[in-house]
């Protein structure tokens, strides 16, 4: 019988410890089906799996921390996020545009990830009385390895009271004022980064983990006009057409390494340009851009900076 008991025993524990991996291991992928997260489907009747998000007016109201799946088209909307917690917004293929206000506003919370899903493709385009296509009082974080792509149509693509810092993902920014407005630091570590504007933008902070160029033109550059980022030895780095006039850019990506570069504008490309940057496309002819009196634009530092150097920086009370 004390055999019997023993055996049982055995079966019992050896079963508990080949269940500790499940419960304990932290690098275990997030399901979308896990109960902890938050699914919110944009649309004109927008629906969330849990009774803390509020919905009126067409806009989403995030009202505790966590993580939020989101998808679909909003239009004429804003999600805000009104939890002091920290939030994490999954996006997969959203498109959310509004005529009048920005269309992601953090109000309260001290920090808010915005990852962007694999294979995802996401189009932000805020409204005339907009400060900015995103808004936080707070740090933003962007992450993740899909695209995003923002139309700042009356100010800034992205400003934040905090820190903004960008960790991953393909991000083209077309500002009518800056692509980048950060009251604290900005910081570039991974990704394929590009921001239009047209005003001075703050320096990127020499703690980024990837090489930063930005430019401020004394010409304006119109839209659809095709550029080429090149080394010395005309090899394209970053091919671009400009989805709005504009005479800042700030270009990131893991590509720039110490060097000379020259930015060809003009260009003709053999590949279609998604989200106004092309892929895999042989590139011929293009003008050499010249910044005073050189074409030449020397990287030997995590921030790079081409042209006249002002920092001009929203007000903050356009932060709260």
């Amino acid at each position: 019988m004390l055999i019997i008991i023993v055996s049982i025993l055995l079966i019992f524990i050896s079963g508990f410890l080949l269940l500790i991996p499940i419960f304990f291991n932290n690098d275990l992928e997030v399901i979308d089906n896990n109960p902890n997260i938050i699914n919110i489907t944009l649309s004109a009747n927008s629906k969330a799996s849990d009774n803390s998000v509020k919905i009126s007016d067409n806009n989403i109201y995030l009202n505790k921390g966590g993580i939020y799946n989101i998808s679909g088209i909003l239009n004429n909307g804003t999600i805000y996020i009104d939890t002091n917690a920290e939030v994490t917004l999954n996006l997969k293929n959203i498109t959310i545009t509004n005529k009048e206000n920005g269309v992601i506003d953090n109000r309260k919370s001290k920090k808010v990830i915005i990852n962007l899903s694999e294979k995802s493709n996401n189009i932000l385009s805020d409204g005339k009385n907009s400060i900015a296509a995103i808004k936080s009082v707070g740090d933003i974080f962007i992450e993740g390895s899909g695209k995003l792509l923002i139309y700042a149509n009356n100010n800034n693509g992205i400003n934040a009271n905090g820190n903004l810092v960008i960790n991953g993902g393909t991000i083209y920014v077309a500002a009518l004022n800056d692509a980048f407005n950060v009251l604290q630091e900005l910081l570039i570590n991974s990704g394929f980064v590009i921001g239009l504007g047209n005003n001075t933008m703050k320096m990127p902070n020499e703690l980024s983990k990837q090489n930063v160029m930005l430019f401020n033109f004394s010409a304006k550059y119109l839209e659809n006009t095709s550029f080429s980022l090149v080394d010395d030895s005309n090899t394209p780095i970053y091919n671009f057409v400009a989805l709005r006039d504009f005479n800042t850019l700030i270009i990131s990506t893991s590509n720039i390494k110490k060097g000379s570069y020259h930015l060809l504008k003009d260009i003709t490309c053999d590949g279609k340009a998604e989200n106004g940057i092309y892929s895999n496309c042989s590139v011929s002819k293009g003008q050499r851009v010249s910044i005073g009196i050189s074409d030449t634009f020397i990287v030997d530092s995590k921030s790079n900076w081409f042209g006249k150097k002002e920092i001009n920086i929203t007000n903050p009370d356009n932060f709260v």
